[in-house]
């Protein structure tokens, strides 16, 4: 097992995933999360959320303004916060980053992401906030 890793190699996975497109896919509480046989998003699809009336459409949006943030050693990928809404009904526990690549079959799954407990929003306006450290962590 590597005892270091070079703070250039840490930069080089970080600025990777700024550089992909990726997607917020929001899942259901019958979500659970399996590192190893969920390696695309087909693969958790099955129990994603209803479309919201046009807020919140199936195969999730689009994330922007990805960066990468370094203290000099170790590095974080970091977003801004997302919305949804207003005006929308949404019941999610689960969320999924992947990559974008158009195709279910063939966008790799980055992130599992737990909201902790279901987010149960009637008529009114979800904001994901991000960790202040990122929302991945390479160190």
């Amino acid at each position: 097992m590597a005892h270091l890793v070079p703070s250039w190699v840490k930069k080089e996975v970080v600025d990777a995933w700024v550089a992909e497109s990726w997607i917020l896919i929001l899942l259901t509480d019958a979500h659970t999360p399996n590192a190893i046989t969920q390696r695309y998003v087909s693969d958790v699809i099955a129990n994603e959320v209803a479309d919201s009336g046009g807020i919140y459409i199936a195969g999730g949006f689009v994330v922007t303004g990805k960066v990468a943030i370094s203290d000099g050693n170790n590095y974080s990928l970091d977003m801004p916060d997302v919305s949804i809404g207003p005006h929308t009904t949404i019941n999610y526990r689960w969320g999924i980053l992947a990559k974008n690549t158009g195709n279910q079959a063939t966008s790799p799954i980055r992130a599992h992401v737990d909201f902790l407990t279901n987010q149960v929003i009637s008529n009114g306006l979800s904001t994901i906030k991000w960790n202040a450290l990122g929302i991945m962590y390479v160190s």
